[in-house]
């Protein structure tokens, strides 16, 4: 018989590990992105993860499912994905790697107001002081009214809608198709939207530092998603959940050793309170549902 514990400390591990990749992936892309063109890095860091995610489908016998990339809510993924790419590219070649983190964070706090207004969720006062102590959190790091807002915050705002959507239709899409049938949609949706978007900009010949850089992009990318897959298995989504937080930490500690990025008070201030809101959230959302399986039985 499995060790209930023993699962749950594997599973924060791998989502720690998970968060570390995906924080790696934004800083291989903020590396390749100084010298490349947006839509050429989404190529060539897809065309990476492409013959790694191929790889993997092999291996684990799930080649055969790869058709149902075509799937329309699969394929919807993949676009809002690939949206999402443009969106975070762009913002990475332009301020901090911590402050893009930090800024897509907003999603639970924004998916908690969608849910109050379109679907009818209960929403208690405490939780509504979490979303505004996440705006808030955000607030601090953009700092939208002072002189020193950079304008391409709203393209890591503008991806959190981006993100949102991708994630509602993941949870449609359930488990019918492998996950990393799924990352191959994305992947193609990426390299399609990329190549479009070499209408509009220039294909420059990249370095060897650049090309090593997508490369291993596209390798942490893969691998997260991978350990993702792996933290939820045989865990309670409560145990592993707030150690997805960790990827601000790895994204803070990444833009200081690569790129020379200091975070000052305010955004590190906005970066805790931001982390402690959706902690806090994390925190209600596991007593609702333990409430609600003890008045079930």
């Amino acid at each position: 018989m499995s060790d209930p514990s023993a699962a749950s400390r594997r599973g924060m591990l791998f989502m720690v590990l998970a968060m570390a990749l995906f924080a790696a992936n934004d800083a291989g892309t903020k590396y390749a992105v100084k010298t490349l063109p947006v839509s050429e890095v989404m190529i060539w860091r897809g065309g990476f993860a492409l013959i790694f995610v191929a790889a993997i489908l092999v291996w684990r016998g799930e080649w055969r499912e790869a058709p149902k990339v075509f799937d329309w809510q699969v394929s919807l993924r993949g676009f809002a994905e690939a949206g999402n790419g443009v969106l975070l590219i762009s913002a990475l070649a332009l301020i901090p790697l911590g402050n893009v983190i930090t800024i897509i964070q907003l999603v639970p706090f924004i998916m908690t107001i969608i849910g109050a207004m379109m679907l009818g969720e209960r929403v208690g006062w405490r939780r509504w002081i979490a979303v505004g102590a996440g705006f808030l959190g955000v607030i601090f790091v953009v700092k939208p009214v002072t002189g020193s807002f950079d304008a391409a915050s709203l393209f890591a705002l503008a991806a959190t809608f981006t993100i949102l959507l991708r994630d509602m239709l993941a949870r449609s899409i359930g488990t019918r198709v492998p996950a990393f049938v799924v990352a191959l949609s994305s992947i193609l949706a990426g390299i399609a939207v990329g190549a479009g978007g070499l209408f509009f900009q220039t294909w420059q010949t990249p370095s060897a530092a650049a090309l090593l850089a997508c490369l291993a992009s596209g390798i942490c990318l893969v691998l997260a998603q991978f350990f993702i897959v792996l933290a939820y298995r045989g865990t309670e989504l409560s145990a592993v959940a707030p150690f997805r937080y960790t990827i601000v930490v790895f994204a803070v500690i990444y833009g200081f050793v690569f790129f020379n990025e200091v975070p000052d008070l305010w955004s590190l201030a906005g970066m805790g309170l931001m982390i402690g809101a959706g902690l806090y959230m994390l925190h209600r959302e596991a007593r609702r549902a333990r409430t609600a399986t003890t008045r079930g039985k």
